[in-house]
């Protein structure tokens, strides 16, 4: 919320739209047969994506290989492991 509003502004009420579950089972179908068909080279993408994680060089070229065979949750699970997790100050 911004601190600054007026007080005489209501929230514009929002419309949530819901994703019929067939559609949510057809995803969830495609992402396991992505990650059947590329399970090696989705593993040696992500071990070259950590390892130059590791050594602090430029992770962008590792990425976009990476990002070419394993999904965004496998990436960024690789990446949490070896840099970790930002966790903002509070």
């Amino acid at each position: 919320m911004n601190k600054y509003r007026d007080g005489d502004d209501d929230a514009p009420e929002v419309k949530l739209a819901r994703t019929p579950r067939a559609k949510q089972q057809l995803q969830v179908d495609r992402l396991r047969k992505f990650k059947k068909k590329n399970a090696e080279k989705a593993k040696r993408a992500l071990d070259e994506l950590a390892a130059v994680a590791e050594r602090g060089k430029n992770v962008f070229p590792a990425l976009l290989e990476a990002a070419e065979v394993c999904s965004l949750g496998q990436i960024t699970g690789r990446l949490q492991e070896v840099v970790g997790r930002f966790r903002p100050m509070v």
